[in-house]
């Protein structure tokens, strides 16, 4: 029997975020899935050995080994394997809430015609410190159709996180998948295609919950992003002005890690690791997310994006005034005063 949706992930390496991810799939309620787990490379023994456990104590589990070659290829195969007929999306470190494939899945049964829903999103640090909240502005009443404007402007439509979504796995057949090209930024290529086949819907709730790494992809790469999400909108005013893809897809297809330089690295202090311009900013992201919310937990983000980028100078200025936020947090109130910082205004960690 086929079941009714097919959640994939794909894992590159030992994640230790990992089983979290797979807990919150495995609780869904309400609907009948598998989880296709692809692995972009051989995991380290000992996630081997408990990945093994899951899959013996839960048959929906299922393992997919490949040789590494990325995310894109990862769901590319991955979809291919779903049996589902939905795909949904989840990121490794992410979380679902249990209720989430039910709801989106009962938006594809009443309407045939849609092909794409997505969810609110809560945007978590690395130990689930709250950071924003990604919200639709007005309610959606009923499916829609999004690509009702100049092609130059895009959809009508945002999706707020790549692992928030569920598509009809006939629709992404139909639009050809994700493609090979566009190796860091695979999504929204997809979304323009999908647009012509079918309606879209934003459920008004908060029911993927996804956390920003300071060594995670968007953080790391989102000048590649950027760049692979320019394409996907040329191609899609291409497709709309019948012009041809080609030279796009070639420019897309270039984006790629860089090769490793050839050499040992050096050891001690200046070790080839020790100096890490993107590292440091994904940490200032996230501290200057935090300090925003009045979260001292700020510093400590400061901290690691001065130690990997310390010529950043905003790093060092947000430092000053987050240990400032905390003197002030510290200091008597003067009689009559009146503390700025509410009890509920101080944020909680995800549940």
């Amino acid at each position: 029997m086929s079941p009714e949706i097919s959640v994939v992930m794909a894992v590159y390496g030992e994640q230790e975020a990992l089983f979290d991810s797979l807990d919150s799939i495995l609780s869904q309620q309400g609907v009948d899935l598998e989880c296709l787990l692809v692995a972009d490379g051989p995991p380290a023994d000992p996630t081997q050995a408990q990945l093994n456990q899951w899959a013996e104590a839960d048959p929906r589990l299922r393992l997919v080994c490949l040789s590494h070659g990325g995310l894109t290829r990862a769901l590319i195969q991955g979809c291919l394997l779903a049996r589902g007929e939905a795909i949904a999306r989840i990121d490794v470190g992410d979380r679902m809430e249990p209720q989430r494939l039910s709801r989106q899945w009962a938006v594809l049964q009443d309407h045939a015609d849609c092909v794409l829903v997505t969810s609110d999103v809560a945007v978590y640090g690395p130990a689930w410190e709250p950071l924003m909240a990604k919200q639709r502005a007005l309610p959606m009443a009923a499916p829609a159709w999004v690509n009702g404007i100049a092609p130059e402007l895009g959809l009508e439509f945002d999706i707020p996180h790549h692992g928030s979504v569920m598509i009809r796995r006939s629709a992404y057949l139909a639009a050809g998948g994700y493609r090979p090209e566009f190796y860091y930024g695979q999504d929204w290529d997809l979304w323009y295609r999908l647009a012509a086949l079918g309606t879209a819907f934003h459920c008004p709730q908060v029911l993927y919950s996804t956390r920003l790494f300071v060594g995670g992809i968007s953080s790391r790469r989102w000048r590649e992003q950027q760049q692979i999400a320019r394409l996907s909108l040329a191609c899609y005013r291409a497709r709309a002005t019948g012009a041809s893809e080609a030279p796009l897809l070639r420019a897309a297809a270039l984006i790629r890690p860089a090769a490793a330089k050839a050499g040992s690295p050096r050891r001690g202090w200046l070790a080839w690791n020790r100096f890490d311009q993107r590292a440091g900013e994904g940490a200032y992201f996230i501290g200057e997310c935090l300090r925003r919310r009045g979260d001292l937990r700020c510093r400590r983000y400061f901290l690691e994006a001065i130690w990997s980028a310390p010529w950043l100078p905003k790093a060092w200025v947000r430092l000053v005034q987050g240990f400032l936020m905390l003197a002030l947090r510290r200091a008597p109130l003067r009689p009559g005063q009146v503390c700025s910082l509410a009890a509920a205004d101080l944020p909680t960690a995800h549940p």
